[in-house]
């Protein structure tokens, strides 16, 4: 028998659009670490759907996981359209390494990026493997 998903909710409120209600319910006890950041990442995540990009950048710090720092910059990328290379590059730079490019947040937020670049290739060359609903 499986375990119940413990951010179900939260992944409910985040998919439909209900950004306020995700971050006022994301106070979920007995998370795992992968949960932890997976919550993280969907709480932020909420707060760029909601135009708060500088409160995401503030909030995550260089010893955030990897899959936050994607999340960071996203909402650098967002906020700062004079920044964009700097940015592009940056994902780049992750999904090239190996121990951290098959991550499912970091290939998400590359999609959503090379999305807004209006770049479909690289987007699906990153988001084609699935493992997540989003991608």
């Amino acid at each position: 028998m499986a375990a119940p998903d413990l951010l179900f909710g939260l992944r409910n409120n985040f998919y439909l659009g209900a950004y306020q209600a995700a971050i006022n319910n994301s106070d979920v006890p007995n998370l795992s670490p992968e949960d932890v950041i997976e919550r993280d990442s969907l709480v932020y995540r909420s707060y760029i759907a909601l135009g708060s990009y500088q409160l995401v950048i503030n909030e995550i710090d260089s010893s955030a996981a990897t899959p936050l720092q994607a999340v960071k910059l996203l909402a650098l990328y967002l906020s700062n359209p004079e920044n964009k290379e700097t940015t592009i590059s940056g994902i780049h730079e992750w999904l090239g390494d190996p121990a951290v490019g098959n991550n499912p947040i970091l290939r998400l937020i590359a999609g959503i990026m090379f999305m807004h670049e209006q770049d479909y290739n690289e987007a699906l060359k990153h988001t084609n493997a699935g493992g997540t609903m989003e991608l």
